[in-house]
């Protein structure tokens, strides 16, 4: 746990500085808990503010303050099951099972609203509140079930994502899952027994004023939308052509828009942190790589008044730590980052100052490679630590691959949006090749093991004994001083010893050369590669990978060298795949659910037509806020395809209800959606608005939800209108046929 971790070691350094000179001074450059830990603040004041904004669309729709309480209570009770599902299996509460929370928040209400406004209706007509209660509840209990277990099919599934999208659906499909089966449970059990006890017919007199005037404003709307409404059904009933084809053409050119929205793994969120990493030629010494990281420093306090504090290291550690975090290691590399004020305290962006800074350090002279970095550790983890997108070159010719490595990085460097242009292949560095003459080492009594482990404890040293005094051990470390490390001149007269016991200079055994080689030979699946990597900025990912990709197809490869896709860009692909996959196994569940049913197979595909015009509200919300379509819009785009189905269910349900009754067809399609307007109106209300929140946060971590809520809201407001108005139009089509065999 990242919080917890962090928070130990801040109460250690706390013990610590006790300890250290006055005049020392410890600073926390990167601090990954504070970003989490105002995600997560942020996040539950949006959970707060969608629970709020949900209370107040059933008070204005459902006039009665008791009403609305009864309603309200499925959020704590929903909200109580699933803490109680995170305790039994051991989850954290994070940002992703927070987001899953907010996501569910506003469609944990609905079930309740269809049984509570069913149950008020039978009251406000004259029935018993047990027997109105009882026989409400019933009446809609098989609706609200089926859209339930429409919407669980869309996120159900999301368990079962592979890869690293996997490692946050499975969380967030699972609670919000488990939260949806108990508001289902609430709806059918507590809401009828308090509306049994606390609602009354309507038309009493309201004791508080302005919650009656309030009352009396919010019935007034509602009527000139039931009213305009009618009026809108009755010319869509009585004009079929003209509302199916305007909507069809709407549709069909609303796809046009999609060319135009960029695609990505996870949207950018800042964090204030910044990374610069930089390499110097491989024959740079410490001391370069030093003055390097000092200049890069002098860049923070020239141009980034933002920054709260920065850092620097170059080398390698004695371990490998920075190798084994994945960065890269040695006498020529270096890494500088700096820590910005909150996002409240300033007006660029880390993106932003990031750009300036990828430009400022370009013109340091000696600087080889170079990567400014200012995203989320989510965000990096996603990415593995490499580039947003990686062209893999894989073949055995070392030669022939480096040059191919050179022709992608000129067509990465021609494309607009693409930066820090990397290739992972290190250029060789100055080797010293000792080839020992075996046959005269032999005659010596020397081995080439022996010339080794005497190179080795020179070079990079040994522990020979240990000091004790008073109690106390320490460690002797012997090898050859700084100086002599530095240079190659007396390697020659290093002695190495023989069998016998004698000691012979290296020159007499062996032939001391200089040269060069590769640094290292990455490999995968056991085949040589390169990677030549960019990162994008002010362009969307797939259309710079879109432009680098016809760039490769010009290119003449070598046969025995394969050439593809990597990094982000290669994650993107395998996480869209799944998810799409996923979107259509749950539409064949969604069809499976509403088939037994309805029990019938015409019936489900009427209620599927909201489907894709929810698509329209999807391309237009992403088209016009600029956003991306990303892990978190798909996702929404998943939950829409369970939700818009939803209201369809309730109101062909009661079109079916009423025709059972002896309704004709086109007065049930008008019965139907004039007494389900108001449950329909008020589920999309009450989602959207939880949703609204998410759309429009601007505190830390809101870039990663952002767009799960803009595309939600926009799938929600066309199908909620194409469920009105649409579905009964195909649902008359349909069923004329059988109408007239009936009459």
């Amino acid at each position: 746990n990242t919080v917890a971790v962090c928070r130990r070691i801040k109460d250690f350094l706390k013990n610590v500085k006790n300890n250290l000179p006055q005049d020392l001074k410890i600073a926390i450059p990167m601090d990954n808990s504070e970003f989490i830990l105002n995600s997560i603040r942020n996040l539950s004041r949006t959970l707060m503010i969608a629970g709020i904004l949900v209370v107040l669309v059933t008070l204005l729709f459902l006039r009665k303050a008791l009403a609305s309480v009864i309603v309200s209570l499925s959020i704590p009770f929903s909200l109580i099951i699933a803490f109680i599902f995170l305790f039994i299996n051991g989850w954290t509460i994070n940002v992703v099972s927070l987001m899953s929370l907010a996501i569910a928040i506003g469609m944990v209400v609905d079930n309740a609203i269809v049984v509570l406004e069913n149950i008020s209706r039978h009251i406000d007509s004259g029935e018993k509140p047990e027997e109105a209660s009882v026989f409400g509840a019933t009446e809609v209990g098989t609706a609200i079930t089926a859209s339930t277990l429409t919407t669980l099919a869309m996120f159900l599934p999301l368990i079962f994502v592979t890869g690293l999208a996997g490692i946050m659906f499975k969380q967030l499909g699972s609670i919000i899952s488990i939260t949806l089966l108990g508001s289902l449970f609430i709806a059918l059990t507590l809401t009828p027994m308090l509306c049994s006890r606390w609602i009354k017919p309507s038309g009493g007199s309201q004791k508080n004023k302005t919650l009656s005037k309030f009352f009396i404003w919010g019935e007034k709307v509602f009527n000139t939308i039931e009213n305009k409404y009618e009026r809108i059904l009755s010319f869509a009933l009585s004009n079929k052509k003209k509302i199916l084809f305007p909507l069809i053409f709407v549709f069909l050119a609303s796809l046009i828009l999609i060319k135009f929205i960029g695609t990505e793994l996870m949207p950018d969120t800042d964090t204030g942190d910044i990374d610069i990493r930089f390499s110097l030629s491989e024959n740079a010494r410490l001391e370069e790589s030093e003055k390097t990281a000092l200049k890069v420093a002098e860049f923070y306090k020239k141009f980034v008044p933002e920054a709260d504090n920065y850092y620097a290291f170059v080398g390698e550690s004695k371990k490998g730590i920075g190798v084994a975090l994945g960065m890269d290691e040695g006498a020529n590399v270096g890494e500088s980052g700096v820590k910005l004020v909150s996002k409240d305290k300033r007006k660029r962006r880390a993106k932003e100052i990031a750009n300036l800074l990828r430009r400022k350090t370009k013109e340091i002279p000696g600087i080889e490679k170079i990567s400014v970095i200012a995203t989320t550790p989510m965000k990096q983890v996603l990415m593995g630590g490499g580039k947003q997108i990686e062209v893999e070159i894989i073949g055995h010719d070392l030669e022939e691959t480096n040059e191919l490595a050179e022709k992608v990085k000129k067509i990465m460097k021609g494309t607009k949006g693409a930066v820090d242009i990397r290739v992972s292949r290190k250029k060789p560095r100055f080797e010293v090749w000792i080839k020992v003459d075996r046959q005269k080492a032999a005659r010596l009594g020397v081995n080439v093991a022996a010339v080794a482990q005497v190179l080795r404890s020179n070079y990079y040293g040994f522990e020979a004994s240990k000091f004790r005094d008073a109690g106390d051990d320490f460690d002797i470390f012997v090898q050859l001083k700084e100086k002599e490390r530095n240079t190659m001149d007396n390697i020659g007269d290093i002695t190495v010893p023989s069998i016998s016991g004698k000691l012979v200079k290296l020159k007499n055994i062996a032939k001391i050369e200089d040269a060069q080689g590769p640094v290292e030979i990455e490999r995968k699946n056991r085949e040589r590669i390169v990677k030549v990597g960019c990162d994008t900025y002010k362009r969307p990912l797939g259309d710079v990978k879109k432009d680098v990709e016809e760039g490769l197809s010009k290119l003449d490869i070598p046969p025995g060298i394969t050439v593809d896709f990597g990094g982000e860009v290669e994650e993107q692909r395998k996480a869209f795949g799944d998810l799409f996959l996923l979107l259509i196994v749950g539409i064949v569940l969604v069809y499976m659910i509403m088939v037994s049913q309805f029990e019938s197979l015409k019936t489900p595909f009427i209620i599927f037509f909201s489907i894709p015009f929810a698509f329209i509200g999807v391309i237009w919300a992403l088209f016009i806020t600029h956003t991306s379509l990303n892990l978190m819009s798909f996702m929404a785009l998943i939950m829409l395809m369970g939700v818009v189905v939803n209201n369809a269910i309730v109101l062909v349900d009661y079109t079916n209800i009423l025709r059972a009754r002896g309704l004709s067809l086109t007065e049930a399609v008008k019965q139907a959606g004039k007494h389900r307007l108001r449950p329909v109106l008020m589920t999309a209300f009450t989602t959207l608005l939880g949703m609204l929140p998410l759309a429009v946060s601007r505190g830390w971590g809101a870039e990663m939800w952002q767009p799960f809520g803009i595309t939600a809201i926009g799938g929600l407001l066309v199908s909620t209108f194409v469920t009105l108005v649409l579905v009964p139009v195909v649902y008359t089509i349909a069923f004329r046929k059988e109408e007239a065999v009936k009459t």
